[in-house]
């Protein structure tokens, strides 16, 4: 088994909400949210630091020399001044190639832009409460054993769907259709058949630079940027940290 360790710096101030917000196992019944709090108006959004990237400091992985022995529990994230670039939790690895999909797979969701990270399920259920239906966002899992949930506007109003990761295929709570990575997933889903259209993202204004990217790979495709001439390695790289037009 591959263990990750998440070593953290120590926060002044803990948020007592995050810490103690749960979520129902079954999060697709869950009703919508009682209060309406004021929500902070965003600022404008930025690329994510080489610190935002390598915040679980993913190169200190932990071997387990003896696959027998007894499995430590991940210990819950806390809260405080830099906490929302954090996952709240994380689970036991089944593999290195699944440690490997999650990290980059945590990577790339901090370009995205709709990775909310640990924001609870009352939370993102009023953020979406009043938004188009088909909006949609990611966040952490309140389980444990879950790493993402997605949360999206139905015509029903807000509803949660824990996302599944199972023999390197994600996955829909309830769905036998699975896909290579969280953002194939989420494209078929944003498909002109299915209940998703498109991404409620945390930081609004967003810049041209991401919505160039995004139309970038919409127009070339991901093969056809990292082939076209004529481009820096500073544009390449740019475009090859998040490529995908969601």
């Amino acid at each position: 088994m591959v263990r990750c360790r998440m070593v953290r710096d120590k926060f002044d101030a803990l948020s007592e909400k995050n810490n103690t917000a749960t979520e129902t196992q079954d999060q697709s019944q869950n009703p919508r949210e009682r209060s309406r709090p004021e929500q902070a108006e965003q600022p404008e959004s930025d690329e994510p630091t080489e610190r935002q990237l390598d915040l679980l400091q993913w190169h200190k992985v932990l071997v387990r020399e003896n696959p027998e022995e007894e499995a430590q529990p991940w210990p819950q994230v806390v809260t405080g001044a830099e906490a929302e670039n954090w996952p709240t939790h994380l689970r036991t690895f089944s593999s290195p190639e699944e440690y490997k999909l999650v990290k980059h797979t945590y990577q790339q969701l901090q370009y995205s832009g709709y990775y909310w990270g640990p924001l609870t399920m009352d939370e993102a259920h009023e953020i979406l409460s009043n938004l188009a239906p088909g909006t949609f966002l990611i966040r952490d899992s309140g389980q444990t054993d879950v790493l993402f949930t997605l949360s999206y506007q139905s015509s029903d109003g807000p509803t949660s769907v824990r996302v599944m990761l199972s023999n390197l295929h994600f996955s829909l709570y309830g769905s036998h259709k699975t896909f290579e990575s969280l953002f194939a997933l989420l494209s078929h889903y944003t498909s002109s058949s299915c209940k998703l259209t498109v991404p409620h993202r945390k930081h609004r204004p967003e810049r041209l630079k991401q919505m160039c990217r995004r139309a970038f790979i919409r127009t070339y495709g991901e093969e056809g940027a990292r082939s076209l001439p004529g481009l820096s390695k500073q544009v390449k790289d740019y475009v090859h940290a998040y490529p995908y037009s969601i």
